[in-house]
């Protein structure tokens, strides 16, 4: 099975025969990366494909005619959605959920455990509230530490920025509009604290924060509180979606 996971600046693949980790692969979006992409997979012995993507319209066509021509009709595109795995989505319109979010709150959802707070620090810093039983409760997008307004703008580019929603609130937004929190005269990792000893309120006094993203171990070191970093979350919600 390959999982491939098509973000806002790389992409990621992970070959997992037996749920095993076996082979992964990365590549920054440049030209090529398909071509890049295509000679990794070439000689790994596996029949079926899933992915998640936020790709833009022709670089998820070029993604296409990649997976297509490996895999014939042996490709599954995971969506957010309102309820899978056990994890119940928080949003009023589950399906504009971020991807990405959506699947490591399923890789974050362990039976037996408790709340957990997940956050993933990438281009742009996402904060989700998940509930032991899978309730999601909503959340919040920041820039990430190196993501200036222009390029945070670009990446949530069908938003309109004048809707009144947008920071307007400091509480769990259940829609992109809510969960914006787009000051950039803030620094990321304070807004980052208040947010946590905020909503952590919302949560049981167990709760355990999972860091996932590029910047999980910054995160880690400035957050003040402990953090587990998990650094395949997404790829742990994309087997389980797999697995079902």
């Amino acid at each position: 099975m390959l999982l491939i996971d098509c973000g806002n600046s790389r992409v990621k693949a992970q070959y997992r025969p037996a749920g095993r980790l076996q082979a992964s692969f990365a590549v920054a979006y440049r030209d090529g990366w398909c071509t890049e992409l295509t000679a990794w997979m070439q000689d790994l012995p596996m029949r079926t494909c899933y992915f998640a993507s936020v790709l833009d319209t022709a670089r998820q066509q070029q993604l296409d005619a990649c997976l297509a021509k490996r895999f014939g009709a042996a490709v599954t595109r995971l969506i957010a959605e309102r309820e899978r795995c056990g994890v119940i989505s928080g949003y009023r319109e589950p399906g504009r959920l971020g991807v990405d979010r959506w699947l490591a709150l399923i890789g974050a959802a362990s039976p037996g455990h408790g709340d957990r707070v997940v956050i993933d620090a990438g281009s742009a810093m996402t904060l989700d509230l998940l509930r032991a039983d899978g309730r999601h409760l909503g959340g919040a997008i920041l820039p990430g530490f190196n993501t200036g307004e222009e390029r945070f703008r670009r990446i949530f580019n069908y938003l309109d920025y004048d809707d009144p929603r947008i920071g307007a609130s400091d509480e769990p937004g259940d829609s992109t509009e809510t969960a914006i929190q787009l000051n950039f005269s803030d620094d990321p990792i304070e807004r980052l604290r208040y947010l946590v000893t905020h909503w952590l309120e919302h949560l049981q006094p167990d709760t355990e924060i999972l860091l996932a993203g590029g910047d999980a171990g910054r995160v880690q070191r400035e957050l003040g509180r402990a953090a587990r970093i998990v650094p395949d979350l997404v790829f742990a919600g994309m087997a389980r979606c797999a697995a079902r």
